[in-house]
């Protein structure tokens, strides 16, 4: 009887293998090439008044008028060297904007109205859409692992407001802010992730940025800024999750493999038992 048991359990784990669905995320991390080496990407030029610490290179490409497109530099901290039209910056800046293709995935959340408020918000890896995204004064809590990744992707403008409690918690570097448009830091928030704008980032007196300031066809502003790579451990990675089952799934090859121990327990024990002498 206990045969015919665990026999039947057996072909249940074998569908719940096959059945149960793995936590893997479709969206992927792009490769940003020669602009992974920059802090700052900007098309037109970059501006900075106060005292600012740049974590990598600087880069501007094709920029406006006669160089130098860099202002307000002698009171920066630069943790690379600045690419003023060059054709380093110009490899970064086409790198850069084949990422921002790249990140044109399929969405999993799309907010409705007239933008999407992240302020409060609790969110797993997926790839989050809106017309606009603000946050507002509050925290966005991203939810996950190291090796996850979150996409956000604004039709216009990404707004950062509300002062020291607008900003952003995550596990991992994966973090993607598309921005069609532009993105401004209130005063005092922070964020977490690459920003790669389409025309220009504006960052006020003391907002920071755990990532990248890559705009393509206008102007990064700086003011008393910190900008510098991600730097939570073991997450660099880009891809997809790791693979895990759900309660119910784990529950049910636990008591597979619980009833298959008693079995095998059993049968050993009855090839093993005492034997009537003759």
């Amino acid at each position: 009887m206990l045969r015919k048991y665990v026999r039947l359990l057996s072909t249940v784990g074998f569908v719940t293998l096959l059945c149960a669905p793995s936590r893997v995320s479709a969206q992927t991390s792009p490769s940003l090439g020669n602009a992974g080496t920059y802090s700052i990407l900007a098309g037109s030029q970059v501006t900075n008044t106060g005292a600012t610490t740049i974590g990598d290179n600087v880069g501007i490409y094709p920029g406006i008028g006669v160089p130098p497109h860099f202002t307000g530099f002698g009171t920066v901290v630069l943790g690379g060297s600045v690419h003023d039209a060059d054709v380093a910056a110009q490899n970064a800046m086409g790198d850069k904007n084949t990422a921002y293709g790249a990140l044109d995935q399929v969405c999993t959340t799309t907010y409705g109205g007239a933008f999407g408020e992240l302020a409060g918000a609790n969110l797993v890896p997926g790839v989050y859409c809106a017309t606009s995204f603000h946050l507002t004064g509050g925290t966005l809590t991203l939810t996950g692992t190291a090796s996850d990744t979150w996409i956000f992707k604004s039709a216009s403008d990404l707004i950062i407001s509300g002062g020291a409690p607008a900003r952003v918690l995550s596990p991992s570097c994966n973090v993607w802010w598309r921005v069609v448009s532009t993105a401004t830091f209130d005063s005092g928030s922070s964020l977490v992730g690459n920003i790669l704008a389409d025309t220009s980032i504006t960052m006020a007196a003391g907002a920071s940025l755990a990532g990248k300031a890559l705009a393509r066809t206008a102007e990064v502003t700086l003011s008393s800024n910190t900008v510098a790579d991600c730097a939570i451990a073991g997450g660099g990675g880009g891809g997809a999750g790791v693979p895990t089952l759900p309660e119910w799934a784990m529950i049910t090859l636990s008591l597979l493999l619980a009833l298959a121990g008693a079995f095998a327990m059993r049968s050993r024990g009855s090839r093993t038992g005492p034997h009537s002498s003759l």
